[in-house]
Parts: C-alpha cells; sequence; structure tokens
C-alpha cells in the first residue's frame, strides 16, 4: 500500500467555528491564528494504491465556484489532475472516490463544468462511496447543514449511477476500512488504512486538526456534541493502545501524527508517509 498526501488548497475559518467552546486563551498556542482571528485550514485528500485499487479519499472544494469561494476565504485551490499528475496517475485512473462527508469542502472536486457549462464527473471510471445516511442529509438537509451541501458537487454522480451507499462498517479492499462516526455531521466515513507497518486513520471532521486532539475540544458547527465526543473517544482510546497514526484533512501545519494520552490526549510524533 502507497499513500499519497493531495493538497487542493486551505480555507480561512474563524477561531470561535473552530474550537467551539474552548476559550481562545487555551486554543491560541495550539493553533495559530491571524489579526481578525481566521485559522488556515486545510483541504487534504489523500491518495491510496492498493493492489488493484487507486483510491482517493475526499477531493476538496473543486473549481466550480472559483471566484465565489475566493470570497469566502478560500485560497489556492488547484486542480486534482494537477495534483494526480505530480505522482504519476491521471484522474482517469482513480477506480474509487470515498466521501467522507458531503460538506462542500471535502466533495466539491467530485464535478466540473465544462466549456458548453455542463456538469462533467472529475473521475469517470470511479465508484464513489459514501454514507446512505449523508445522501438523505444532503437531499433534505438540516437548519444547522442546509448552507454547507450543495446538490451540484454530487448530483451527476447519482445521475450516472456511479455511487456507492454504504450503512454499516464496510470493507472497501484489503487494508481498507470504511468506519462509520456521526457527531460533526450524521454516519460519516472514518477510513482505516492497515499495510504491514502501520495503521493509518483518515478521520475526515471526526478529528480536524492534531489540535482537536484533546477530547472535548470540539467544533462549534459540529451537529451533535455527545455522538461527536463519543466517536472521537472511541477513536483516540484505540489509535493510543494500538499506536495508529491519524491523518488530519484540516490541519494547515501538522499532517500526521501518533497520540498517546497523558491528562488527555495529545500528539505524540509527527509520521511522514
Amino acid at each position: 500500500m502507497k499513500l499519497f498526501k493531495i493538497e487542493t488548497g486551505f480555507f480561512l475559518s474563524d477561531g470561535g467555528a473552530c474550537f467551539g467552546s474552548v476559550p481562545k486563551l487555551a486554543w491560541a498556542d495550539a493553533y495559530p491564528a491571524d489579526e481578525d482571528n481566521f485559522c488556515k485550514w486545510s483541504m487534504r485528500s489523500l491518495l491510496v494504491q492498493a493492489g488493484d485499487r487507486l483510491i482517493l479519499i475526499d477531493t476538496g472544494v473543486g473549481t466550480k465556484h472559483w471566484d465565489i469561494m475566493e470570497e469566502y476565504g478560500f485560497r489556492e485551490m488547484v486542480t486534482l489532475e494537477s495534483q494526480l499528475a505530480k505522482h504519476g496517475f491521471s484522474c482517469q485512473d482513480v477506480t474509487d472516490v470515498v466521501l467522507t462527508h458531503l460538506h462542500f469542502e471535502h466533495c466539491g472536486g467530485c464535478t466540473w463544468i465544462d466549456q458548453d457549462f455542463k456538469l462533467q464527473l472529475t473521475f469517470p471510471n470511479a465508484t464513489h462511496w459514501v454514507s446512505e445516511e449523508q445522501w438523505k442529509t444532503l437531499l433534505a438537509p438540516n437548519i444547522a447543514e442546509e448552507n454547507s451541501m450543495l446538490s451540484v458537487d454530487v448530483m451527476e454522480i447519482f445521475n450516472q449511477d456511479k455511487f456507492k451507499f454504504i450503512n454499516e462498517d464496510t470493507q472497501l479492499c484489503e487494508g481498507v476500512d470504511l468506519r462509520l462516526f456521526s457527531g460533526h455531521s450524521a454516519n460519516q466515513i472514518v477510513v482505516y488504512l492497515k499495510d504491514a507497518n502501520q495503521t493509518y486513520i483518515f478521520a475526515g471532521d471526526v478529528i480536524p486538526t492534531a489540535a482537536h486532539l484533546p477530547l472535548r475540544w470540539l467544533s462549534a458547527i459540529d451537529v451533535d456534541q455527545v455522538a461527536a465526543l463519543t466517536g472521537k473517544n472511541q477513536i483516540l482510546e484505540k489509535a493510543v493502545n494500538e499506536h495508529q497514526a491519524i491523518i488530519f484533512a484540516h490541519d494547515y501545519y501538522t499532517p500526521c501524527v501518533t497520540v498517546r494520552k497523558v491528562d488527555d490526549f495529545e500528539k505524540d510524533k509527527e509520521v511522514n508517509f
């Protein structure tokens, strides 16, 4: 198994939104903010080569709404074609796309608009994996998430019958397991990747940055805080006990770490892959 970081850009998010009820005096040393209290959040995807499968986890915000997204603090957005090419692959090579959830900065890159203003699939040969609960939320969004999901990002996948919906923990292929956790949103996919030497966890927005490792440090926009705490605790306890490494989708500064528990969960060592 080979892993490749895919950086699709970053956005600016208010520190209060990032860390919720945690006071800035506590989180300021753990994650930088600018003079306007904005934090840089990556839109990190992960490319996984596993046997005859080429799997992409999350796709960033995409380039369909480039001008609008820049107004909302999105920066340095790039095409996925250009990023995959750096590793010797094309979008046509991707066999599977795993969407941790359907918030637009995680799935917007699934589609693009051609010169005739028609939506096209970025990964035309791929099966797109998502939880059925996420799809239902997209179709009938709750009041907390209605501005975070855009049907234009993924509806063409459905129209071309390229979705694979899951309702339970599922093995995509050997060494790649998709597990469901709620909290930030309902039934997000957390991806477990196991090779001969290490288990990696692509945690999505269940644990968005290394600064969110302390158990009760949650985002203000987590829909269900109790579920978020429960799932996060389960992931982190196992990560500590089994020396698993966590890959962060949004940490601009720290892509991957192992975890230890002293009084609370915290970063142990940074991990390169």
